[in-house]
């Protein structure tokens, strides 16, 4: 439902989830380069972490597209991801000024939907569903049977 606006057609819970943990990837690695700015409001203890970022978004685009393949362990990676990012989000912002408030909801927010729709029971019937194929293609609509 929710990209059925923006394409015009309808997608399952699965592919909702994995296309909003590729945008919660590609968040963590523009908020890597956005730190990397010099800037005197928004400051970093020891430097910004940007490898770590890098690294931690680039998991986060690439995990998605092996759960496409068939790879139920970076399913569960996928969700251990999203609930690290969801709990990072929150101690982020403890002990910044209100400056930075804006990252809670940017960031939390998709990971709650990456959560919600990936553990869904519609969720998990396409996931069950997809073991079945070989390759699932994340492309094509979920059609129930």
């Amino acid at each position: 439902m929710l990209f059925k606006f923006l394409t015009g057609k309808e997608i399952g819970h699965l592919q909702t989830g994995l296309i909003l943990s590729q945008i919660g990837g590609l968040l963590i690695v523009f908020t890597g380069l956005f730190l990397l700015l010099p800037s005197s409001s928004i400051t970093v203890n020891g430097g910004p972490p940007i490898l770590v970022l890098l690294v931690a978004g680039l998991i986060k685009i690439l995990a998605p597209i092996l759960v496409g393949r068939g790879s139920k362990i970076a399913f569960w990676g996928v969700i251990v991801l999203s609930v690290l990012k969801l709990l990072e989000c929150f101690v982020a912002t403890i002990g910044n000024n209100l400056e930075f408030i804006w990252y809670v909801p940017v960031t939390g927010l998709i990971e709650v939907g990456v959560l919600i729709h990936l553990l869904s029971p519609k969720g998990w019937a396409e996931l069950n569903a997809s073991g079945d194929k070989e390759t699932y293609d994340i492309f094509t609509p979920y059609s129930p049977q």
